[in-house]
This record gives structure tokens, sequence and C-alpha cells, in this order.
């Protein structure tokens, strides 16, 4: 006997979407059925076992393993940043696939066989997941995941090219090597200003190694270590990736805004691809206090005096709220919110301290994105402190 096997999608996966093994057998026995093993040490319960009964005449049994694998991720990102590159090993899962049969023989004993594989048997998953039409219009392609961000060489982001960003901004970028050994690579930033003819290129190190999971860019040129002339400004800068054949990622292009802003936000949040956005918000904003207290009666001792009261209070808290507008923003910027609207982790840079974040929760609603009747495309949205 013999099982062939097959993965829909390549090899990198997202946790969230369908993780498809087809298995195919050659011959069947009594009570006969196809099984798959999955080993991860990262994830809780691993090793997984599943048996399914094979179709009938085409002897195949398809799995979907994604419901083992997309356990909750504790994220992590360099705040503040300290390095160009910074690895995240355990933001990648290594999953490793076995696949088998079990039968039972002529004696009526349970037996199982696992077969040995020698190619496809290693996934990388990440935490996330596409939503179905971002999946439709990659079927539509005959794309998937994998070959349009990991071997298409995409960072892990939906946030668009000529996104806007403060001048002392430090952006991420998020990467996941296609290498299965490691790859020597650079990093390249590409910079214009209003004093400087011409872009002024930088760039550095970044090895590659698959057991590095996600790699992390933080992206400013004067924290990558520019020098900006008194009175220079920066206009633009682009980031990208390569190798000695050539790019092997995308450009990525940042618009720098120098205009003056009496108060602006900055947001750090997880998208839907595991990575780690940046967004900058400088529209009209206030801040509020939200207070909950609980009161509980109790009688009021005879012959007590005016300070005595019936109603105590038994507990009380407080929770920071600010009420912010997006400020100007672009149709891809504004398309781009959707992922910082339903991130289900969030921290603010406090406003009092450019050092520290603070956690942050989205108040949830309907979001009106945009509006024909304004020139300039802006959002409302509310934060409220995570604590």
């Amino acid at each position: 006997m013999s099982v062939t096997h097959s993965i829909t999608g390549g090899l990198v996966h997202l946790s969230g979407n369908p993780i498809q093994i087809t298995l195919t057998a050659d011959v069947v026995k009594a009570n006969y059925k196809l099984a798959v093993k999955v080993t991860c040490a990262a994830l809780m319960g691993s090793p997984f076992m599943e048996e399914i009964a094979p179709n009938r005449p085409s002897l195949q049994a398809v799995f979907n393993i994604s419901g083992f694998i997309d356990q909750p991720v504790a994220h992590d990102f360099d705040f503040p940043a300290v390095g160009v590159v910074s690895a995240h090993p355990k933001l990648a899962f290594a999953v490793t696939i076995d696949i088998g049969e079990v039968w039972t023989d002529s004696s009526g004993d349970r037996q199982v066989a696992w077969n040995n594989l020698s190619v496809n048997n290693s996934l990388t998953v990440i935490k996330g997941k596409l939503r179905p039409y971002e999946l439709g219009l990659l079927n539509d392609d005959g794309k998937d995941f994998s070959s349009q961000y990991i071997n298409g060489g995409k960072f892990l982001t939906h946030l668009p090219n000529f996104q806007v960003v403060s001048p002392t901004q430090i952006v991420k970028l998020w990467y996941l090597s296609r290498w299965t050994n490691i790859h020597n690579a650079e990093w390249n930033l590409s910079i214009t200003t209003d004093l400087k003819i011409g872009r002024l290129p930088i760039s550095g190190e970044a090895i590659l190694n698959p057991i590095s999971g996600l790699l992390e860019f933080s992206i400013n040129p004067a924290f990558i270590g520019f020098n900006i002339g008194q009175g220079e400004n920066i206009l633009s800068y682009t980031f990208w990736l390569s190798d000695a054949d050539g790019d092997i990622s995308e450009h990525r292009t940042f618009l720098v805004d120098n205009g003056y802003y009496e108060k602006s936000f900055l947001f750090y949040y997880v998208n839907p691809l595991s990575g780690v956005d940046c967004i900058w918000l400088t529209g009209p904003y206030s801040e509020g206090l939200k207070t909950e207290s609980e009161i509980a009666y109790r009688a009021v001792p005879v012959l007590s005096g005016s300070k005595a009261a019936s109603q105590t209070t038994i507990s009380s808290g407080s929770q920071r709220t600010w009420e912010l507008n997006t400020g100007p923003k672009s149709f891809s910027e504004i398309l781009a919110l959707r992922d910082f609207l339903t991130s289900k982790q969030c921290w603010m840079v406090d406003p009092q301290n450019g050092q520290k974040l603070i956690p942050v929760n989205i108040e949830p609603g309907d979001h009106k994105l945009f509006d024909v009747s304004d020139d300039i495309q802006n959002l409302d949205i509310k934060i409220m402190e995570a604590h």
C-alpha cells in the first residue's frame, strides 16, 4: 500500500485560512482510513492526528488542519526601535506533516502505518487571515498567499504604497524569507530631500535565516543613520530588499509631511498578516475620562450626623478616552484603515512620553469611510484605554 499527498497553496500559510492536504490511496482494506499527523513544538496539544475514510472511487480524503494551528500568538515588536532588522522566530510556526493509513487486520486488530515523507512535509504558518474577498481575488488570478506575498516578495501589510508619515515616525515593514537556507541580502533606503539633488542611497546587511521567522524592519532615515543638514527636510524615502541577483522585495515609498501640527498621534497595531503596522493621525482631537462605580446601600445609624451617607461607593474605576480625526487621507489610506479599526491588539504612543506605549481598544460601530461632499477624506475614531 502507498499514500500520496498534495498541499494546496504552497508551503507557507496563514493560520486562519484553510490549510488543505489531500491524501490519495492506491488500495483500501477493512475499516480503512487515511490519516494525517500535525506536529509543531510551538502549539499546545501537538501532535494532532485526524482520520478520514477516503471517498470512492477516487480513494481520496481532504484534510483541513488550520483548526489545529490557529492558536493565540503573543505578538512582539521593537519599541522603542533598537535596530533596522529584528528577528521574531515565534511569529512563524514550523509545522511537520506525516501521512498514514489506519485499517483492521484479519485478526480484528487496529493497525496504523505512517509513511516517511522526503519532500513537502514541512509547512511554515504565520498567525493571520485573508478576508474571503481577498482569497477570491487571488483564486481568480490562480494565486495564493504563498505565491503572492512570500514568493512575490511583498511585505506583510495592507497599508498602501506612498503612505504619508511624520518626519520622526519609525515605520515598520515585515518580511518572511522564501529561502530554505541562510540567504545573504541587503536592505536599501533611497532618500530625497529639499536641498540635495537626486536620490541618496543607504544600505545595510540583512541575513535571511529560515529559523528567524518574521523579520521586522524599523525604518526612518535619521534612525537608520542619514545625516540631515541644518534646515533640510526629507521629502520621501523608499525601502526595499535585494541580493546579488537583484531585488527580492517590492519597493515601498513613504511621503514625509513636514507640516506643523499642534498635536498628532501614532498608533501601532497587529494587522491580519501578523505584522505590526504604524499609522499617524493628525486631525482634531479631544480627550476624556470615562468613570464607573458601584454603589451599595446601608442603613444610617441612629443619631448619625450630617456626614453619614446611606449610599457608599464600594468600587470605582476610570478609563481615558480620545476622540480623534485621522486628518486628510488618500483613498487607499482610508481603505487600509479597516485593519486598524478591526485589530485585536493596538497601542498608542503615549502623548506625554514618546518612549512608552498605551494599550488601547477602538470603539466598534459604523464608520463612514467616504463622503462625496468632502474634497478631502477623513475619519472620526474613538479610542479607549485598555485598562
